[in-house]
């Protein structure tokens, strides 16, 4: 049977978008039009169409962009003057992601640390520059150290470049901001249990149900248990995120979240260095004990009220109370010091890595959007407001006497070996804490001067005070701007140009002292050229941008090495990006993207090492490149598959005057394929990761002591009830 080509995934999209702007207030508008509608329109019978549905409640069914709102209005991709991913729920589901981490492998110019100082939880690179103070859930800041999910997610945004005009405080790379499910007015249901090798077992649900004309309830659950190839080290998570919503469609909406989240995990700090390689052993052997743990509790709770004046016209509030706790207990391997020969027999010692923390937000944020004239000239204009209330508490462990675990041996990892009867005993130490207050002002305009031509400006003024305890305090106010010019031909081709900027003190990200309040604030700012296209009618995203992200006074986020507060004073990344998403025919998706990367160190921090200067940023690989594609055959059937390529990753210490020789983990290629059999109410899914086993370094620590390896071949089955 010949298939017929679907509507593209932008039409629809579009056609979403002016839905939106038209009808949500069309009767309050204008009242006495409706009424006289009412009376003289001819009662026609009623007309009931039935067909089956896919994913009722998602913007999109495919890989390409949909609506986004992380750039705080809703526009698509293209109508963004900045470099934007999103990676699509249906680009999770295929791939198997079930976490953001795992998510966030389709983002070209990504990478991951591992463990800075003890730091816990997602730590990501992003155009080379640190971005774990970057990490949002629907627009507002989530920052605390803690390992995200994805089972509550529709789709992750990633808005490349300095976005501090939009967000407040944050870093160079960009914004990654994750987008919750939402009810919407349809009744469906959805469970999905994974099993596979190493013991990998997973369920989740999601269930809509329609409680009125107008509104609706969504949960969404998890519960993962799960080995892994690295002998040693499992996970335990589960959670779960209700929404209520009511008054959809109207013009007075309501919404109220909950989310609960809670990981007990074996932590994996990989293997040790030598001679500035990974270890080379096999990818299976963890050097953890079988006491070491990570356990991350965190619960929200949003409301969120809109009010739409006119269709042109949204005002938003948003107010969300956020508390995590966090507990580290675990080891890092290492090679003693002067280590020229390793044999199975030498010894990995296995420094502790032991600390623990709280933290508590108020969030509210208020955003105004709408659409006017001028004259000849159309606004897209919004102003806003932002208070943040933080406080958070961290602290180290010290172990009591003989409460230290002993070594063990390069080929025999006994988890068990050296582990004395009272080991886990300790007592916290040096607990540090703040409390913050942050307000924040911002505007921005965008206006259409000519036929196809946009100009784009925006201001914003934040403002900190915190306080210490060690009685130190610290009070900053910071401009951030925001600029663009964009040229769109025609409805299927967008140019712009971008600057921006951002800023970052030393607080909640760092070591909680405000000894580096000395020096002035991380200051970021990003240059880029793009084009943004739609091809073969809109059914294929392909964008390019070459950029330079630059920053000044970068501070150490290593939390164990409180002596040093600065990394570089100045530092840079040149880079060009070249991304697909979307259809490539009726049954051929595609996701792909290319990032090139090259970054620099321009002048070193005062008190360290000057031999740093023109080398590569830790962690700032040359290359990095992905791919994931699907094929739909005749039938039910759909066959797919993808690749990651990582170039050299260096790491190094940045201590002393010595030259410096950074550990390098060796770049690669990942591959990974999919079959599915799908049917309206039911589907199966086999996924295979890592197919030609290969021996690779996910995750590298900044300072060089070790290397996480990947997992090896691994064999997951997905069993989809639809109802």
């Amino acid at each position: 049977m010949k298939r017929t080509t679907p509507q593209q995934p932008l039409s629809l999209a579009a056609a979403m978008l002016m839905a939106l702007s038209t009808t949500a207030v069309a009767e309050d508008a204008n009242p006495a039009a409706t009424q006289t509608a009412d009376t003289t329109a001819t009662t026609l019978p009623e007309v009931r169409v039935r067909d089956a549905r896919e994913r009722p409640n998602s913007p999109n069914s495919g890989y390409q962009s949909g609506i986004v709102t992380s750039a705080k209005t809703k526009q698509l991709a293209k109508d963004i003057p900045q470099a934007i991913t999103t990676v699509t729920e249906q680009l999770m589901l295929d791939s198997n992601a079930d976490t953001m981490k795992s998510a966030l492998r389709h983002v070209a110019g990504l990478t991951f640390n591992s463990g800075e100082g003890g730091r816990i939880g997602d730590n990501i690179m992003l155009r080379g520059f640190y971005s774990f103070g970057d990490l949002y859930l629907d627009g507002i800041r989530d920052v605390a150290q803690y390992n995200r999910e994805v089972f509550h997610v529709e789709q992750i945004d990633v808005l490349r470049g300095s976005a501090a005009m939009l967000f407040g405080r944050g870093q160079a790379g960009g914004v990654i901001n994750r987008v919750s499910k939402q009810p919407g007015l349809v009744d469906h249901t959805t469970v999905s249990t994974t099993v596979g090798s190493y013991a990998y077992r997973r369920v989740t649900a999601d269930t809509n149900k329609v409680l009125g004309e107008n509104a609706a309830l969504r949960i969404t659950a998890m519960k993962t248990d799960a080995n892994s190839s690295r002998k040693g080290v499992e996970t335990d998570r589960e959670g779960l995120a209700p929404t209520l919503r009511w008054g959809i469609g109207t013009a007075d909406e309501f919404i109220l979240s909950y989310l609960y989240l809670y990981t007990h995990n074996v932590p994996d700090y990989g293997v040790p260095f030598f001679n500035h390689r990974p270890l080379d052993v096999p990818a299976s052997r963890f050097y953890g004990t079988s006491k070491d743990y990570e356990n991350n509790r965190t619960n929200m709770s949003t409301g969120t009220y809109i009010h739409r004046f006119s269709p042109d016209t949204e005002l938003k509030t948003v107010l969300r109370f956020a508390d995590y706790d966090r507990d580290l207990w675990a080891v890092a391997p290492r090679l003693a010091a002067g280590t020229t020969v390793v044999t199975d027999a030498t010894l990995v010692t296995r420094g502790r890595q032991a600390r623990g923390g709280t933290e508590s937000t108020v969030t509210s944020q208020t955003d105004l959007s709408t659409r006017f004239l001028t004259g000849p000239l159309k606004h897209e204009a919004l102003v806003g407001f932002e208070w943040l209330k933080e406080k958070a508490s961290r602290w180290s462990y010290n172990a009591l006497t003989n409460s230290t675990a002993g070594s063990t041996t390069v080929g025999d990892p006994d988890t068990n070996a050296g582990i004395p009867v009272n080991y886990g005993n300790r007592v916290r130490n040096t607990i540090a804490s703040y409390e913050g207050i942050t307000t924040g002002v911002y505007a921005q305009d965008q206006i259409e001067f000519l036929p196809g031509w946009k100009l784009l400006g925006g201001v914003r003024r934040d403002n900190m005070n915190a306080d210490y305890s060690n009685g130190a305090r610290v009070d900053y106010g910071e401009w951030s701007y925001r600029s663009g010019l964009l040229f769109q031909p025609d409805d299927l081709s967008t140019y712009y140009f971008a600057w921006s900027d951002s800023f970052n003190p030393t607080a909640d990200l760092y070591q909680l002292t405000a000894a580096a309040a000395i020096n002035p604030p991380e200051r970021s700012r990003t240059i880029e050229f793009g084009t943004k296209w739609e091809l073969l009618d809109g059914a294929l995203s392909l964008r390019t941008s070459i950029y330079r992200g630059t920053k000044t006074w970068e501070r150490n986020t290593d939390l164990e090495q409180a002596g040093v507060q600065l990394l570089s004073k100045k530092r840079h990344t040149d880079g060009i990006e070249i991304e697909a998403a979307g259809r490539i025919t009726a049954d051929w998706e595609v996701f792909a993207g290319l990032a090139l990367m090259r970054a620099r160190i321009d002048e070193a921090a005062p008190g360290n090492n000057p031999n740093i200067v023109g080398l590569r940023p830790r962690n700032a690989p040359p290359y990095t490149f992905n791919v994931w594609t699907t094929y739909r055959l005749d039938g039910n059937w759909r066959i797919g598959g993808g690749a990651e390529a990582k170039g050299r990753r260096q790491v190094y210490g940045v201590g002393g005057t010595a030259a410096i020789v950074p550990n390098v983990a060796p770049d690669y290629v990942r591959y990974d394929a999919m079959l599915a059999y799908e049917q309206p109410r039911y589907a199966f899914k086999l996924n295979v990761l890592n197919l030609f086993d290969k021996r690779y370094y996910e995750a590298v620590y900044e300072n060089g002591g070790f290397a996480v390896p990947g997992t090896e071949r691994a064999i997951q089955l997905t069993a989809d009830l639809k109802f």
